[in-house]
C-alpha cells in the first residue's frame, strides 16, 4: 500500500480552501443579536444552507425542463424521458435532505429563539425568492406573490421571468402530447376541461405498465418529489409550533397557520388525480 502523502500545493495553485471560497463562505453569517446569542448562528446556517439546496434544485429542474423540451421534438424519446426521471430522483432526494434539516433546527429551545427574534422583524422564509421560483418553475404561479419580492429588483425579475416560461408541468404534458399519450382539447378547452383530460392521460399510461414504463416511473418520480414538497411545508409547520406556537410570524403573516393553508398546494395535481381515477376502475 503507498504511503505517499498529499501534495503539497503552491500558492498559484487551486486549492481546496480557493475552488470553495470557504474564507468568503464562513464570513457571511452575520448575527444580527446584541449581546449575541449562542443559537442565531445555527440558525442563520440553516437558512442559509436551504438557500444553497434551493438553488441547486433549480439547477436540476431547469435542466429536466430542457430535456422535456427536447422530448417534444421526435417521437422517440426514451434518453430524454431516462434523463428526466434521473435528475429528478437527484431532486427528491435533495427535498428529503431538507425535511431532515429541521431535526437539527429543532434542538434549539423556544426560549433561545425568542431571545433574537424581535431582531428578524421583518425578514421571514415566506420572502424566499428562490423557493418562490422552484413553485413558479414547477407550476404553482401566482402573480400576486410578485409584490412580496419588489424590495429585490433583481429576483423580482428573475421571478416575472418564471412566470412567462413554461413550467416543469406545462413541458411534461406537452412532452405526454408529442409522443400522442395525450391531446390537449384544442382551443377553447377550460382548465377544468384540460385538468381532465390530463388526469386521463396519466391514467392511460399507468395501465400499461408493460409499455409506459420509462413514462410511469417519470411520473413517478414527479410525485415523489411533489410528496416531499408536502412534507417540508409539513415539518415547516411543525417547527414553528414547536418554537413560537400560534404567535404571529415575523414577515406579519399568521405563522403557522397561514402554513397550514399551503398544505393542499401540489405541483402536479393531475398525477394525484389518476390515481384517484386508478382507484376507481381497478
Amino acid at each position: 500500500m503507498s504511503t505517499q502523502p498529499p501534495i503539497k500545493p503552491t500558492s498559484e495553485q487551486l486549492t481546496y480552501g480557493r475552488y470553495l471560497r470557504v474564507t468568503d463562505l464562513v464570513s457571511l453569517q452575520q448575527p444580527q443579536s446584541d449581546p449575541l446569542h449562542h443559537d442565531e448562528l445555527l440558525f442563520i446556517i440553516i437558512h442559509q444552507t436551504y438557500e444553497l439546496w434551493f438553488k441547486q434544485l433549480l439547477h436540476e429542474l431547469d435542466a429536466v425542463v430542457v430535456n422535456l423540451g427536447r422530448a417534444t421534438l421526435h417521437k422517440d424519446a426514451r434518453d430524454e424521458i431516462y434523463e428526466s426521471a434521473r435528475l429528478l430522483r437527484r431532486c427528491t432526494e435533495i427535498a428529503r435532505v431538507l425535511v431532515e434539516q429541521f431535526t437539527i433546527l429543532e434542538t434549539m429551545l423556544p426560549s433561545h429563539f425568542l431571545a433574537f427574534r424581535g431582531k428578524l422583524r421583518p425578514a421571514s422564509g415566506f420572502q424566499s425568492e428562490q423557493f418562490r421560483e422552484i413553485e413558479f418553475l414547477c407550476g404553482l404561479k401566482d402573480e400576486k406573490m410578485l409584490r412580496y419580492h419588489e424590495p429585490a429588483p433583481e429576483m423580482h425579475a428573475r421571478l416575472e421571468r418564471r412566470l412567462s416560461e413554461p413550467s416543469l408541468r406545462d413541458v411534461f404534458f406537452d412532452a405526454l402530447s408529442s409522443v400522442g399519450l395525450m391531446t390537449d382539447g384544442g382551443t377553447g378547452t377550460s382548465e377544468e376541461e384540460l385538468f381532465n383530460i390530463r388526469a386521463r392521460a396519466i391514467l392511460e399510461v399507468y395501465r400499461d405498465e408493460r409499455g409506459k414504463r420509462d413514462w410511469i416511473d417519470l411520473c413517478e418520480r414527479l410525485t415523489e418529489f411533489d410528496e416531499l414538497i408536502v412534507s417540508w411545508r409539513l415539518r415547516h409547520i411543525q417547527m414553528v409550533e414547536r418554537t413560537i406556537g400560534v404567535r404571529m410570524g415575523t414577515g406579519g403573516s399568521s405563522g403557522a397557520s397561514y402554513l397550514k393553508n399551503t398544505l393542499d398546494k401540489k405541483f402536479f395535481p393531475e398525477l394525484w388525480e389518476a390515481r384517484s381515477l386508478l382507484a376507481e376502475v381497478s
